[in-house]
């Protein structure tokens, strides 16, 4: 049967991979993970909608998210707007973070894919282009204008009770954005494009390991090198990945406490103030009856960080154990942590999108909190130890076990 070999990135087992016919995925025969999958589309219409996407981002930035207006004037709220807020309420971390997750990766992230698919589309495919591609992919994770938009819907809920908004030109653009996006990621056939930038070569005899970017199969021996196809550093694991998960995750949980205890945002409205923390925030929608709003809320900034928190320790402690039980199931949790983390900047980014609106002076006003800062750490602490963590680590205590039971030759 003609394939290839390829090494599964979330257990390490190399094995033979059959060419696969448009529609079908192919999983890793030990942990079940999906190790290519042939989306039957065209590298053409994934770099039309790559492009497409780009040049949606940009009116999506810079054009007004909403409008309010008062007595005392009239608001508009931008991105570029919140990250100014943010700046100019000495909070720079959620200024730094809403500037590169929504504005610069977003932009870089759907320029390089069109730059690399539409070469592709083109014949013109070479090594050159595989840290473009390797870059773009990464930066699926991080690039977040589908989470901006539920910041978007998030605030435009808890404005409505306070203000008439009328909804601008930027949201609509960040809506076909988002779709665009979404589109984008489900055309590209990942395999396809890499192999067109360079074809795998024979599995060599021996010992081998993986590129964990491109899943390329090299000799042990290039360990230390870098890959030949998307120039990521080639090792056999993550350096450090247990020091640096458990440090970020020590993190996490030092920051979750304050993260949930000390207020998000304040808002004042002829003169009377209040303030939400992350869970009075959820009851504050689920009494004003938006019910759906609140289990949106709920979800991303409550029950997601303590997933998050829960199962990276849980991992932790199975590799410090060595522990071989329902290695798929923590594979798999692993993934699921790594997909849904981004999520919990839902209301960090709504934060953002709210306050440049609320700067009416005593009549309506409205500032950053400590809350939000912690809770953005634990977010980002989270997100960077998914990125840490290596799942083979999980699997190697199985592989150390099998071999000590192996008997002994006559």
């Amino acid at each position: 049967m003609s394939g290839r070999a390829i090494a599964c990135p979330s257990c390490g087992a190399v094995q033979h991979l059959p060419l696969l016919a448009s529609g079908e995925a192919a999983r890793c025969v030990r942990c079940d993970s999906i190790l290519e999958r042939s989306r039957g589309t065209s590298v053409g219409g994934a770099a039309a909608l790559a492009i497409a996407t780009f040049v949606l981002l940009i009116p999506a930035n810079l054009l007004p998210l909403y409008r309010v207006e008062l007595l005392a004037g009239s608001r508009a709220s931008h991105v570029t707007s919140g990250v100014h807020a943010f700046w100019a309420q000495h909070w720079p971390l959620p200024a730094i973070a809403m500037l590169v997750f929504v504005l610069i990766l977003p932009l870089l992230r759907f320029a390089l894919l069109g730059l690399v698919l539409g070469a592709v589309h083109l014949g013109r495919a070479s090594p050159r282009l595989g840290p473009s591609f390797r870059v773009a992919q990464t930066l699926g994770v991080w690039a977040m204008p589908e989470v901006m938009l539920l910041g978007i819907y998030v605030a435009y809920g808890r404005l409505t009770a306070l203000f008439d908004l009328k909804v601008g030109e930027g949201a609509l653009f960040m809506a076909a954005a988002t779709v665009g996006a979404l589109l984008t990621r489900a055309a590209i056939d990942e395999a396809t494009v890499w192999r067109a930038i360079m074809p795998e070569p024979a599995v060599p005899a021996g010992p081998t390991l993986s590129c964990q970017a491109c899943l390329l199969v090299l000799p042990l021996a290039a360990s230390g090198g870098d890959c030949p196809r998307c120039n990521a550093r080639l090792e056999p694991r993550k350096t450090n990945s247990l020091a640096l998960t458990t440090a970020l995750i020590g993190t996490g949980l030092v920051l979750y406490l304050p993260a949930n205890l000390l207020p998000m945002a304040l808002t004042i409205k002829l003169a009377t103030a209040s303030s939400y923390t992350v869970f009075g925030g959820v009851i504050e929608l689920a009494d004003a009856g938006l019910w759906g709003l609140a289990a949106l809320v709920f979800t991303a900034s409550f029950a997601i960080p303590l997933l998050k928190l829960t199962g990276m320790v849980w991992l932790l402690w199975s590799v410090h154990t060595g522990s071989t039980r329902a290695l798929k199931l923590k594979t798999r949790l692993h993934h699921a942590i790594h997909e849904i983390g981004r999520w919990s900047m839902v209301d960090v980014l709504a934060i953002g999108t709210f306050v440049p609106l609320m700067q009416f002076d005593q009549l309506a006003n409205a500032q950053a909190m400590p809350g939000m800062v912690a809770f953005l750490g634990v977010v980002i602490a989270t997100m960077f130890s998914t990125h840490s963590f290596d799942t083979r680590l999980l699997w190697d205590a199985l592989d150390r076990r099998s071999s000590t039971m192996r008997p002994l030759p006559a």
